[in-house]
């Protein structure tokens, strides 16, 4: 047992003398070494003389690059000498070293104290910035397309026939102030390489985009983008034609703000397209073929006879269905399968509501909108009215028009029968005239009336131009009866040369 004992403190003696040798070992090398982990920096210096720390710093630092790797394989590279980088003070390199070995090797292995010096290169941060500046990272070239950052957004997708998400796009556009500040960091600890793709490591060195597509925001703009999409309305506006407001034109209409975050309708492209819409099927001033109480074929325009849509009464009712968003059910369903059958279920079907409507539609021949067999022509060059009854002229008279001034010429074009009164007042600037068998053909206040004159007697066909109106079609007594009982509220009236 002794035996046994003896050899066992033998063992370990020998071995505290092998760990004291060792030890003894290393304090010797890094007498006049750098201790381990030590750097300057950036720069390993560790087991280093202080000479060869400084040889290795100097070359470092006449040699020294940092080659940028951007996004779409952008590359810019530095160089030291570019930019004035040199060694700063190397008595802060010394007062280091000095430092360290103030104390055993052995306690800094044990310490955690910082061993890296920093700051001790030194290089001008204007030319550094005015390369930068100058770089094709910033200014692009034909190879290298500058690109900027969009946010994600909503879209119409003809595909799918409503409103998708786009994915953002990151652009490769630098914030040439973060840059250049954390490649000055880089330059200070001697990095040669700097990856920009590397997000996590170098974040905010892009412009980027204000919102992604992963953003709830989104979402939600996505949801009130489609509420108001998602509509079709359809006028039936007969002879088997139809007209409709689709998602197609809606998509024109919307205006998303992915800043702001707002979806709206936009009043004004709704308004275009009804006007346009209501233009399409207008008639009312189209000229119109026409042949006078002579045989002589002429083109009559201008007037307010025809078709005309209520362009208010059909902007409001618009507006309104725009504004109420289609049931979730059927805008999920649609969304599932734009098909025909969920297209029709969320189709609101319309007539149109007009102003002003004519004997007839013909959508291929717009200006063949009248009744061809009852309608009444005043002459103005003949100073004659005509009234047509079935197809057959039953009615003439002499009649005196306005006088061929600004002021009360009688205006020619299509009008139409507007209201039949047995009496009426005629008041303007300058008169007040009771009169009989008032027929309103325009609603200025021309109109077929009895007119007491006392010219009659000298009637001719140019004594308009002298003793004319104020617009109105004068008739003697018995002619403004007749007139009265031919026409029709409705009735066209041509007036023409």
């Amino acid at each position: 047992m002794a035996k046994i004992k003896q050899k066992y403190l033998y063992i370990m003696g020998a071995a505290a003398v092998a760990v004291i040798a060792a030890l003894t070992a290393v304090h010797i090398y890094y007498k006049d070494r750098w201790y381990p982990g030590s750097s300057i920096d950036g720069l390993k210096v560790s087991g280093m003389t202080y000479e060869e720390s400084l040889d290795e710093l100097k070359e470092t630092a006449d040699r020294y690059s940092i080659t940028v790797k951007g996004r779409e394989k952008g590359t810019l590279t530095i160089k030291g000498r570019d930019i004035g980088l040199k060694v700063k003070s190397l008595d802060s390199v010394k007062e280091l070293y000095q430092k360290q070995h103030k104390q055993s090797v052995i306690f800094s292995f044990m310490k955690k104290e910082q061993k890296n010096l920093k700051d001790t290169i030194d290089f001008s941060e204007k030319k550094l910035s005015g390369l930068v500046k100058k770089s094709v990272l910033v200014t692009g070239d034909d190879g290298y397309k500058l690109t900027k950052p969009e946010d994600a957004a909503i879209e119409y997708s003809k595909e799918k026939k409503y409103g998708v998400l786009k994915k953002e796009i990151e652009g490769n556009i630098l914030d040439q102030k973060a840059f250049v500040r954390r490649l000055s960091e880089a330059i200070k600890e001697l990095k040669t390489s700097m990856d920009l793709t590397d997000q996590k490591t170098y974040p905010g060195v892009y412009k980027e985009p204000g919102l992604r597509i992963d953003d709830s925001e989104l979402t939600r703009m996505q949801e009130i983008y489609n509420q108001y999409l998602l509509h079709w309305i359809q006028w039936d506006m007969g002879n088997d034609t139809k007209e409709t407001m689709t998602p197609e034109v809606l998509k024109d209409c919307i205006r998303v703000n992915t800043k702001k975050r707002t979806v709206k309708l936009d009043k004004s492209a709704v308004e275009d397209w009804v006007e346009k819409f209501c233009l399409k099927y207008k008639t009312v001033g189209i000229a119109r073929k026409f042949t006078t109480h002579s045989g002589k074929k002429i083109k009559v325009e201008g007037g307010d006879y025809g078709w005309r849509i209520d362009y208010d009464k059909e902007i409001a009712r618009v507006l309104k269905l725009l504004k109420k968003a289609p049931s979730k059910k059927l805008m999920e369903t649609y969304q599932k399968d734009p098909s025909d059958k969920n297209q029709k279920a969320m189709t609101v079907n319309l007539k149109p509501v007009y102003f002003n409507k004519a004997y007839r539609k013909d959508y291929q021949n717009p200006q063949n909108d009248w009744d061809h067999k009852n309608y009444s022509e005043v002459d103005l060059s003949a100073q004659e009215v005509f009234v047509y009854k079935n197809g057959k002229r039953v009615f003439s008279a002499n009649c005196i028009t306005g006088k061929p001034t600004p002021d009360r010429i009688t205006r020619t074009g299509t009008y139409y029968v507007k209201e039949k009164r047995l009496t009426k007042t005629l008041v303007g600037a300058d008169y007040s005239v009771d009169t009989k068998y008032w027929v309103r053909i325009m609603w200025t206040g021309t109109g077929y009336h009895w007119s007491k004159r006392s010219d009659w007697g000298l009637w001719s066909p140019g004594r308009y131009k002298v003793t004319g109106s104020h617009g109105c079609v004068n008739l003697q007594l018995s002619d403004a009866a007749a007139i009265y009982k031919l026409v029709e509220s409705g009735d066209p009236v041509f007036i023409h040369y």
